[in-house]
């Protein structure tokens, strides 16, 4: 393969990985996954393929949105089978379809993916967010049909495409951020009460039970960081040490990451 160039020579590329899983464990390999969509990417970009670049930006923003869809569904479970009972199959793959107990983030890619954005509501995706989501979908549809020409044939066009893409990051992971609190907030005294007394480091626990097994991204993840624990102190004085220790380990921990300084 040709040499891959600095990913920062792409516009908003190195943003968009702050939105997809740090390292997360799978039955799909997503890690790898990403990697190879961003090389992808890169190449293409740096031969002037702008067009093919986009479709690579787009295949990240599917891969977010399923993995956003899996989340919820773990911590509003509930919300979460009322709103997939509008979930629909591909024309064949009705059989395939089991995204009530996803065992892997790409079962959603079953389902035509102008769908997807509705189980967004649970979290108070608004509809300008929603269409925007579709619009993408449909736009990047009618470029993967042949037509004799090419929409983006440069990098002011391509800048101005994968803007609007960032855009639908950004505002479903505002809308995520309640969530990733709630559920930082229950994992975290759960981890005070003992249930993972396995784990004597919190760094530890923190690399195995939130980035590997709960997927979660680096912005995700400074959005549990700059969460106050002061709120749960006073709701559980028993566990006071417990949680400032745990503070202090999460922000030494997005500090020796350099996640603090991007």
């Amino acid at each position: 393969m040709s040499e891959i160039p600095d990913y920062s020579e792409i516009p908003y590329l190195q943003e968009i990985l702050r939105y997809l899983p740090i390292d997360p464990i799978d039955e799909e390999d997503v890690i790898n996954y990403i990697q190879n969509i961003t090389n992808l990417i890169a190449v293409n970009y740096k031969y002037g393929q702008y067009q093919f670049a986009y479709f690579g930006i787009h295949l990240l923003l599917m891969t977010y949105t399923y993995c956003t869809a899996w989340k919820i569904s773990q911590i509003e479970p509930d919300r979460y089978k009322d709103a997939i009972v509008f979930a629909r199959s591909y024309a064949g793959r009705e059989n395939d379809l089991k995204i009530e107990d996803a065992e892997s983030i790409f079962s959603y890619s079953l389902i035509p993916e102008k769908d997807i954005a509705k189980i967004f509501r649970i979290i108070g995706l608004d509809k300008s967010q929603v269409k925007r989501i579709k619009d993408l979908v449909c736009d990047r549809d009618y470029m993967v049909h042949a037509t004799g020409q090419f929409e983006i044939v440069t990098e002011e066009i391509f800048d101005a495409k994968v803007k609007n893409v960032l855009l639908a990051f950004s505002g479903i992971h505002k809308c995520m951020q309640a969530q990733i609190r709630k559920w930082y907030s229950e994992i975290l005294l759960s981890f005070c009460a003992g249930k993972y007394d396995a784990y004597d480091d919190p760094k530890d626990f923190i690399v195995e039970q939130m980035i590997q097994n709960f997927k979660l991204s680096v912005n995700e993840l400074l959005v549990c960081n700059e969460m106050s624990v002061n709120t749960l102190i006073t709701q559980h004085r028993e566990y006071q040490e417990k949680l400032k220790n745990f503070k202090k380990s999460m922000a030494l921990y997005c500090e020796d990451m350099d996640y603090l300084s991007e």
